[in-house]
């Protein structure tokens, strides 16, 4: 196994899939989790485990993004909390990515590395350990034969129907394992071509943001429900970004999941290496505010946002900077005026 100088080389290295790949190992030496059957069921392979338990928090997380959290017990059992997702797979997921943290505190090679650090960033290397402990398991490098590629959308598509975890997880996976210098871009849409998902292994393509439609990729789905599942050719239209600009000379392949409601999508770039990437203008662009969803083009007469050099809609003024909201009573709710921000005796609760 590593030493602690190695573990600390793969540190400084960002290698956090094979700090995972060895703590995995020690677990196996450890005997005390089954790693075939946390893959299958994590929930069911930690039920009567003297170690640790998984506990449900149905209470409200009032916005918290955190989907569980790890308490570790000295003298005892240590427990995972799940806050329940929309999804198994995000569950799975999350009681993995908690028993990672576990995991970590049970070897005293990486415990010492972890804790040598500042403890902000120690606090952020176990969190990045713990969500490759997660996708390790989840998603073992040999669910795709060695003579394969991940960086391919039918791939990823056979990968998900294979594998208990999220679209969004297998697509990041094909981006962890893929190896250094094939460069592609891969993006999770729905049926109509709406990013849910996106990520770039280097740096030839941009990765684009979520919640937009790509009309390219969206003509290309089209396609793949004509041709039983999947799809390559030339992107049409490019991929397009919130800027207003455009990538060209692009070559993707969509894959429908199992379900067809949503693709696998992956973009390369069509040039010979070495030339650098080509942008358009794009004459249209719309509105990112879903109430008002303008369809709009873009000229001299539209301003671009300094801060985030997106178009501003001319009918609701919006760009994809978050917008300002005023402060609020925290007794009523109701939003302050900016006299009471000034002086709260002045507002009166309903």
């Amino acid at each position: 196994m590593a030493s602690e100088d190695e573990l600390l080389d793969l540190v400084r290295m960002r290698n956090y899939r094979q700090v995972a790949i060895e703590l995995i190992a020690l677990e196996a030496g450890r005997d005390v989790f089954d790693i075939e059957a946390l893959r299958e069921d994590p929930e069911g392979a930690l039920g009567g485990n003297d170690e640790i338990t998984v506990e449900y928090d149905m209470s409200p997380r009032d916005g918290c993004s955190v989907f569980g959290y790890y308490r570790h017990v000295p003298a005892g059992q240590s427990m995972i909390f799940v806050h329940p997702s929309l999804t198994s797979e995000r569950d799975r997921f999350t009681i993995l990515h908690e028993l990672g943290h576990h995991v970590q505190r049970q070897h005293l090679g990486w415990a010492n590395v972890r804790h040598s650090l500042p403890s902000e960033i120690g606090a952020q290397l176990e969190e990045r350990v713990a969500d490759a402990f997660a996708a390790e398991v989840l998603i073992p490098a040999s669910t795709v034969p060695a003579d394969a590629t991940w960086l391919s959308a039918r791939t990823l598509a056979e990968v998900y129907t294979t594998v208990r975890a999220s679209r969004a997880a297998v697509a990041m996976r094909a981006i962890e394992i893929a190896p250094e210098g094939e460069q592609a871009t891969v993006i999770v849409t729905d049926h109509r071509g709406m990013v849910t998902f996106a990520r770039a292994s280097g740096d030839e393509v941009f990765a684009p943001a979520r919640g937009r439609i790509q009309p390219g990729i969206a003509k290309m789905i089209e396609s793949a429900f004509e041709r039983g599942g999947s799809a390559i050719g030339p992107l049409d239209r490019g991929l397009e970004a919130r800027s207003g600009w455009a990538q060209q000379d692009l070559q993707v392949e969509v894959a429908l999941d199992d379900t067809w409601g949503y693709a696998f999508v992956v973009v390369r770039s069509a040039q010979r290496f070495g030339r650098k990437p080509t942008w358009d203008r794009i004459d249209d662009a719309e509105c990112g505010n879903e109430a008002c969803g303008t369809v709009f083009t873009v000229n001299e007469a539209v301003t671009i946002c300094p801060a985030c050099e997106v178009p501003k809609c001319p009918e609701c003024g919006r760009c994809a900077c978050e917008p300002k909201t005023s402060p609020v009573c925290d007794r009523c709710w109701l939003e302050l005026t900016p006299a009471e921000q000034a002086d709260p005796a002045l507002h009166e609760c309903p």
